[in-house]
C-alpha cells in the first residue's frame, strides 16, 4: 500500500481566510447620505507637489503622540504621506485592503488590524465614502496655493531658457513699439503747436500789422548791433594777438660714420649698432676699408650672422706691433690677407655681393 502524506496547507490559512472575509472591502455598500461633506474640494491633485508641511509643536502636543507605539506611529506617518497623493489631496479609501498595502502591511492583514485604531486616529467618513483627518485638510489648500504660484517648466527642463529668452525678446520688441509710437506722438502734437504758432503770429500780423512792422524793424537793429560788437572784437583781437612766422622744421639729424658703416655690415650679414661701443673703437682706429676687409675674412671663416666684436678681435690681433714695450700702433692700411692664418673653410655659406 502506497503512503500518502495529509495535506496540512491549508491549517495556518484558515484564521487569515476568516479575517479577510471580515475586513469591508468596498465602502460603497455602506450609506454615507447621513455623514457630513468633505473638507476638501474633489478636483484638488497634490501629486505632482513634493513637500508636506507637519506642525512639530501641533504634533507633539497632541494625545496621538501618546497613545502611539513605534509600530503604531511609523503605519500614522506612511497614512499621512499616501493621503497627500490621494485624489482628493488629503483623504483615504475606506478599504482594509487598500489601508493595509498603504500603511506597509501587505499581506498581513492580522497585523494592520493591530495597529489599525490607532493609526486611523482622527480620521473620519465623509458623504463620499472616504476618510478626512481634520489636520491634513488644513494643510491642503496651502500646498494648493504654493503649487499654482511655482513655474509650470522646471529647471531642469532644456527649454526653459529658450522659453525665457523668447520672453524678454518680445517684451523688449513690444517696449521699443511703444516708445517708437510715443515719439510719433510727441511729433505729431509738436508740429500741431507749430501750426497753431504760426497761424497765430499770421493773425497778429493781420491784425496789428504797425506793431508787426515794429517788432522785426527792432530785431534787424538788435542783428546789426550783435555783428558791430563782433567786428570790434575781432579787430581789437587781431591787435593784440599779431600773427607769428611759421617755425621752420627741424633739419632731419644727419648721417654719421658709424651708422653708415653698420649699414654695410647689416647688409654683408654682421649684426652690429653704431651706439656699440666695438664699432665706435674700430671706426676711431680703423678706416671703412680696413674693417669691411676684415668682415670679409670672418664671414668667410665663420659665415653670415657674426656678431662684430669678432671683427673687432681679428683687427685687434692683427694690429699688435712686436716693438720695444709691445705698444699697438693703428694700422695704416687694410690688413695683408696673406699675413693671417689660413682658414680651411669646408663649405662656406658667404656669397660676395
Amino acid at each position: 500500500m502506497r503512503f500518502q502524506p495529509r495535506d496540512h496547507s491549508w491549517r495556518p490559512f484558515a484564521g487569515l481566510r476568516r479575517l479577510e472575509e471580515t475586513m469591508p472591502s468596498d465602502a460603497q455598500k455602506l450609506d454615507c447620505s447621513a455623514l457630513p461633506s468633505p473638507p476638501v474640494p474633489a478636483d484638488i491633485d497634490l501629486r505632482s507637489y513634493c513637500w508636506m508641511k507637519l506642525d512639530l509643536s501641533r504634533l507633539h502636543s497632541s494625545d496621538f503622540i501618546h497613545l502611539a507605539s513605534n509600530e503604531e506611529f511609523g503605519a500614522a506617518v506612511k497614512l499621512w504621506t499616501e493621503s497627500m497623493r490621494q485624489v482628493p489631496a488629503g483623504s483615504l479609501p475606506n478599504d482594509d485592503k487598500i489601508l493595509a498595502c498603504l500603511a506597509g502591511y501587505r499581506g498581513s492583514p492580522r497585523r494592520w488590524m493591530k495597529v489599525k485604531t490607532i493609526a486611523l486616529h482622527g480620521f473620519s467618513l465623509c458623504s463620499d465614502g472616504r476618510l478626512y483627518h481634520p489636520v491634513l485638510a488644513e494643510m491642503v489648500p496651502d500646498a494648493w496655493g504654493n503649487k499654482t504660484q511655482q513655474p509650470t517648466s522646471s529647471p531642469s527642463d532644456p527649454r526653459a531658457k529658450d522659453r525665457e529668452r523668447l520672453r524678454r525678446w518680445r517684451a523688449a520688441q513690444r517696449a521699443r513699439q511703444e516708445n517708437a509710437q510715443s515719439i510719433r506722438t510727441e511729433e505729431a502734437h509738436s508740429t500741431q503747436a507749430h501750426e497753431t504758432i504760426e497761424t497765430f503770429q499770421g493773425r497778429f500780423t493781420e491784425t496789428f500789422p504797425e506793431t508787426a512792422e515794429t517788432f522785426h524793424r527792432k530785431e534787424e537793429e538788435g542783428e546789426k548791433r550783435e555783428r558791430r560788437n563782433v567786428d570790434n572784437v575781432s579787430e581789437t583781437a587781431g591787435e593784440t594777438f599779431q600773427e607769428t612766422p611759421p617755425t621752420e622744421p627741424s633739419p632731419l639729424p644727419t648721417a654719421t660714420r658709424e651708422g653708415a658703416l653698420c649699414k654695410k655690415l647689416r647688409g654683408l650679414g654682421v649684426r652690429a649698432a653704431p651706439h656699440m661701443v666695438v664699432v665706435q673703437e674700430m671706426c676711431a682706429r680703423h678706416s671703412d676699408e680696413h674693417i669691411l676687409a676684415a668682415a670679409e675674412i670672418a664671414l668667410e671663416k665663420k659665415g653670415s650672422g657674426i656678431h662684430v666684436g669678432y671683427i673687432a678681435a681679428m683687427l685687434k690681433d692683427a694690429g699688435k706691433s712686436s716693438g720695444k714695450g709691445g705698444k699697438s700702433k693703428p694700422a695704416a692700411g687694410p690688413p695683408n690677407r696673406s699675413l693671417l692664418p689660413p682658414v680651411a673653410v669646408a663649405e662656406s655659406h658667404y656669397v660676395r655681393l
